[in-house]
Order: C-alpha cells, then sequence, then structure tokens
C-alpha cells in the first residue's frame, strides 16, 4: 500500500510495536501470548507498508497483549486486550487506516472492531500544539 502524499499524513510507515513479553501470570515467557501477537501482526503486515517490530514491555501489564502504532506525524495509538488468534489483521488494518487519514487519526466509527474495544490511549504528534490544542494549521 502506498499512501498518497499530503501533507497532513503521517511520514513514513506506521510502526507496529509489539510487547513480546505480555503474558498472563505464570505462564512461559517462550509461548507468552504476546510473542505468538507479534508473530501474528507480523505474518499479517507481509507485503504491505507496515513496520512491525517487537519490544520487551509497553508496560501495559494488566492488559496484555498490546501494541502501539506510530508514524512521524501522527498520532500515536495504544491498544491492548488483543487475541494473538483473532486480531492480527484487525491491527494491520488500523495502521493502513492510520497512514491514509489525516494526522493519522482514525475516528473510533472507523477502527475496526478490535481496535474499537481495546484501545488504551492516543496521543497526538511531538509538533502538534497551538494554543488551543487543535491540528497544525
Amino acid at each position: 500500500m502506498t499512501t498518497t502524499p499530503s501533507p497532513d499524513r503521517p511520514a513514513g510507515p506506521v510502526i507496529v510495536t509489539v510487547c513480546t513479553s505480555c503474558r498472563s501470570a505464570g505462564s512461559d515467557l517462550a509461548d507468552a501470548p504476546g510473542r505468538r501477537l507479534y508473530e501474528a501482526v507480523a505474518s499479517a503486515a507481509e507485503g504491505t507498508d507496515c513496520r512491525v517490530r517487537p519490544t520487551q514491555c509497553l508496560s501495559v501489564c494488566k492488559r496484555i497483549c498490546t501494541v502501539s502504532l506510530s508514524a512521524a506525524g501522527g498520532y500515536t495509538f495504544v491498544f491492548g486486550d488483543l487475541d494473538p488468534e483473532r486480531d492480527a489483521g484487525d491491527v494491520v488494518a488500523m495502521a493502513r487506516a492510520c497512514a491514509e487519514a489525516p494526522h493519522g487519526f482514525v475516528p473510533w466509527r472507523d477502527r475496526p472492531e478490535a481496535m474499537r474495544r481495546g484501545i488504551i490511549a492516543r496521543v497526538p504528534p511531538p509538533d502538534w500544539s497551538p494554543d488551543d490544542g487543535g491540528a497544525p494549521a
């Protein structure tokens, strides 16, 4: 997928960062659900412009199977409570939607189902902030 150049769209690929240490208490790290989620998302993202990378921890341990989506000039989203067997396609669909959306912001109603129920945070781009908190002109 190639995004159409636009000054209000994120620059570069959407990066999907997956916590690979996410697991239930007492479960084995080698078979952690976070590791399985990373593998599923990486597979689902093959052939797209999404970059998928693992990380050891996103510090959202009460909402295991957590990912963040970020791109230069776009919102960063954090989602949790994802299912490695079911939600990888939704993660990639959300990343692709972020790449096309103004400022990378995908409204709740336009998000895939797993991204609607799993939202933890959305953070505006670092260069965002006029005094009123609105989008940059």
